[in-house]
């Protein structure tokens, strides 16, 4: 939709989700074990994709912020920690 930005990388294996106009930073995206190589907007705008070199691909609901690993399925809402350990955290700076 060009108003948010997603970006991968970082030795923190997260993705995380900008402004495009402000430069905020609206979420960050946990969950991986490794360094996240890839992310990107599905054509609705509803979900990002991401790839890590943990050997795993995620799908987040944005803005809520849901991951879905192949192995299991389970719920992160913003600003709150999963059971175990994976979170999306809304406008955690880095």
């Amino acid at each position: 939709d060009g108003k948010r930005v997603v970006t991968a990388g970082g030795e923190d294996s997260t993705a995380r989700v900008w402004d495009a106009s402000s430069g905020e930073q609206l979420l960050v995206l946990k969950g991986h074990t490794g360094w996240v190589n890839s992310a990107a907007f599905s054509p609705d705008g509803k979900r990002v994709v991401t790839a890590s070199l943990d050997n795993t691909v995620r799908v987040w609901d944005v803005p809520g912020a849901i991951s879905r690993p192949a192995e299991q399925g389970e719920k992160a809402e913003q600003g709150e920690q999963a059971e175990q350990g994976e979170q999306a955290e809304q406008g955690e700076q880095a």
